[in-house]
């Protein structure tokens, strides 16, 4: 999990970005973000539970529900969410009444999460404490998030390691006439295993596509199948593609372009850097995808990557319509692909990079090989 450390330093830096806004307090309601500056995961249920996180230049408190493990706050007020273990129906109503309790003293400037709060919370935050200015702390948020902390980074490379995992379980399981439904069971299996725990894990498990979920539908021999796979562990995600050939041999047109996105991945680790733009980078993996030549023309036909961290896509974006800089302790994704369907090459490989001072270390070793 997140460290006590790691919590409160993120709390300071939030209230100094606080102070420098002239911002009283921010009320924080995204539970992605609740555990990224309080250290609790959302209750392990099917659902999520509500919970408010609040920080101000003084104090912080949370709002959450019974069961909720020990959260990195001065005060924690906790909600029944569940009656004889049936699940309420009202649950911000019944997080709302704490709420009613809990608030204090009227805010001019209050900070808050423009694509979280709800309605009900917010308006009896408004009618409580009457700040003259409600501010969004979305962008700001999302570019504190853009440097991992140590303890963050940690999480991502045990959910690299799952998702690893997964890999290894599928190649066991991979052979014509194995149903694709059952590659996923397996690597499923595999990311558990791995974890000592459940663990979230999908991805694009379809053969001779360039994509889609896993299908009722057996694997055929001389299919190239694209598993571009996601493991959330604890709060943070890993996305990785590897590319195989469903028994057979490759011909000699799958092989070459399997070895050449493969040798892109050999120049990725200088090619990034702290400074450069999305776009850029984009523009970077989309000239080496042309230097084959039956990919001249296409080049890349989606993004070259993105940031991972709390969530599976974030800032900064490898992409030709959307950048966002590269910054010392960024997580990206890199995933060259080519795809010639009426030749049956379907190929995308993808490894995690953190980004360094010098340069950009590959997270995700793991061998890439069709067979």
């Amino acid at each position: 999990m997140l460290t006590q450390t790691g919590c409160l330093e993120r709390q300071r830096r939030l209230r100094q970005a606080l102070a420098e806004r002239r911002i009283d307090a921010a009320v924080i309601s995204d539970p992605s973000e609740i555990y990224y500056f309080a250290g609790v995961l959302p209750r392990d249920l099917p659902f999520r539970v509500p919970s408010l996180l609040w920080i101000d230049a003084q104090t912080t408190w949370l709002i959450a529900p019974t069961g909720t493990a020990d959260a990195f706050v001065d005060d924690m007020i906790t909600y029944d969410w569940s009656v004889g273990s049936t699940s309420n129906a009202d649950w911000l109503r019944v997080l709302n009444t704490m709420l009613v309790l809990r608030l204090g003293a009227s805010v001019s400037r209050l900070g808050y999460q423009v694509e979280s709060l709800p309605h009900l919370l917010g308006a009896t935050i408004d009618a409580k404490l009457h700040p003259d200015d409600w501010i969004a702390l979305d962008d700001l948020i999302g570019m504190m998030q853009r440097s991992k902390d140590a303890d963050e980074i940690d999480l991502i490379r045990r959910s690299i390691q799952c998702d690893l995992a997964a890999y290894a379980a599928a190649q066991q399981v991979l052979q014509p006439g194995v149903r694709e439904i059952d590659v996923l069971a397996a690597a499923q299996q595999g990311a558990n295993w791995a974890a000592g725990e459940q663990v979230y894990h999908t991805g694009d498990y379809r053969a001779g596509a360039t994509g889609g979920a896993a299908r009722d539908r057996q694997c055929e021999a001389g299919e190239m199948y694209i598993i571009d796979a996601w493991t959330q562990y604890r709060g943070y995600w890993s996305d990785l593609s590897r590319t195989f050939m469903v028994g057979g041999e490759p011909t000699d047109l799958q092989q070459s372009v399997f070895e050449h996105l493969k040798s892109i991945h050999d120049q990725v680790p200088s090619l990034l850097k702290p400074g450069l733009w999305g776009v850029v980078v984009w523009g970077m993996i989309d000239s080496l995808v042309r230097q084959h030549p039956a990919l001249a023309d296409s080049g890349l036909t989606h993004h070259a990557g993105h940031g991972l961290g709390l969530r599976a896509h974030e800032m900064p974006d490898l992409n030709p319509d959307r950048g966002g800089e590269l910054e010392v302790g960024t997580v990206v994704s890199v995933e060259p692909g080519a795809y010639l369907e009426a030749e049956g090459v379907f190929v995308r490989l993808e490894n995690m990079y953190l980004i360094t001072p010098n340069g950009a270390e590959n997270l995700s070793v793991l061998p890439m090989s069709l067979r």
